[in-house]
């Protein structure tokens, strides 16, 4: 890893432990103490007094500021992992961060955290192979789940309908 890249090249298995040992990377990079992601929610955290309305703010404020851009797949899938702060001193510099879902996870993750909300990763498959193909977060709130899924076109809280879900894979972070 090149020093202060904040992006870290790991070999995992294939299929479901893989996916297994990816949600865990994530899980331990979202818990991972950065000043960066600590100054932000400091500061973050007097935006709203309302909890909901929190909680929308940071979804909005990151899916404005990430620019989605798939994993390179050229035979093999190269999945980058980036560290939270890595994305938001991206985003003080260029005005916009580079990430697939995972990258935003990460930075929901440590945010909605940091912040006080329950924060689980949710990995998903909607194929026959069920194959684990997409990742999104779920915050508590109120003791309602709601679902953050910023790389989509819909509103805070919607997901992927049950109904098209082949198979899941949740951790709570």
């Amino acid at each position: 890893m090149l020093q202060g890249s904040g992006e870290r090249f790991v070999e995992v298995p294939d299929g479901e432990a893989g996916s297994i040992a990816t949600l865990h990377r994530m899980a331990a990079m979202i818990r991972t103490p950065d000043p960066w992601v600590d100054d932000f929610t400091d500061i973050l955290s007097q935006a709203s007094e309302d909890p909901v309305e929190l909680a929308r703010l940071v979804f909005e404020w990151v899916r404005a500021k990430m620019l989605y851009t798939p994993d390179r797949n050229d035979s093999d899938i190269l999945d980058e992992l980036r560290e939270p702060g890595y994305l938001l001193r991206e985003i003080d510099t260029f005005g916009a961060a580079l990430g697939d879902c995972d990258d935003y996870v990460d930075l929901y993750g440590a945010i909605y955290t940091r912040l006080g909300y329950p924060f689980t990763l949710e990995a998903i498959s909607r194929h026959e192979d069920q194959m684990l193909d997409h990742v999104y977060g779920s915050i508590l709130v109120g003791g309602v789940r709601i679902a953050v899924d910023g790389i989509v076109e819909f509103p805070f809280g919607w997901e992927v309908p049950a109904e098209e879900v082949t198979a899941r894979l949740s951790l709570s972070v």
